[in-house]
């Protein structure tokens, strides 16, 4: 890549600064969370600044006409999902309204999302990309009860 491009530009940023970038983990019962309730049912606006950061503008839910702004790192690096806000709620609880919604618009086909690594845009979690969190919270099983494949005769 030549200089002045602008992936490898954010990449070597990151790359060069003290400490990781936080890796998206979302938090226990992520889905009762009232971020995540703010982040589908707010009005809100998202724009690309750089190709690892979005503003995200964000209401409330019961219509406020207040408006908050906030900076959010949001991209893949060294196959992860990065996430950073800088807003107090993400600095104390590593996860807000802000990052919420942004996962909420990528994983409904509704944001590009940079591999820094790669340069690739993604507008939706690629086949191979995974969080935890995320896979756990689909299916709650029982580790205790085994499984049988038995096809279901011996129930």
């Amino acid at each position: 890549m030549s200089a002045g491009n602008p992936v490898e530009e954010q990449r070597e940023q990151i790359a060069n600064r003290l400490g990781e970038p936080d890796r998206l983990q979302f938090p226990s019962e992520w889905k009762l969370s009232s971020s995540w309730r703010r982040a589908q049912a707010a009005p809100s606006t998202v724009g690309a600044v750089n190709p690892a950061e979005f503003d995200v503008l964000l209401g409330r839910e019961d219509g406020d006409s207040e408006v908050s702004r906030h900076r959010v790192l949001f991209a893949v690096y060294e196959g992860d999902l990065v996430a950073e806000c800088d807003c107090d709620g993400h600095r104390f609880r590593d996860w807000c309204a802000h990052v919420a919604l942004l996962w909420w618009r990528w994983s409904r086909d509704q944001l590009g999302v940079t591999d820094l690594d790669t340069g690739e845009t993604y507008l939706s979690p690629p086949w191979w990309f995974s969080v935890d969190d995320v896979e756990a919270d689909r299916t709650e099983t029982d580790a205790s009860q085994p499984v049988a494949a038995d096809g279901g005769v011996n129930r």
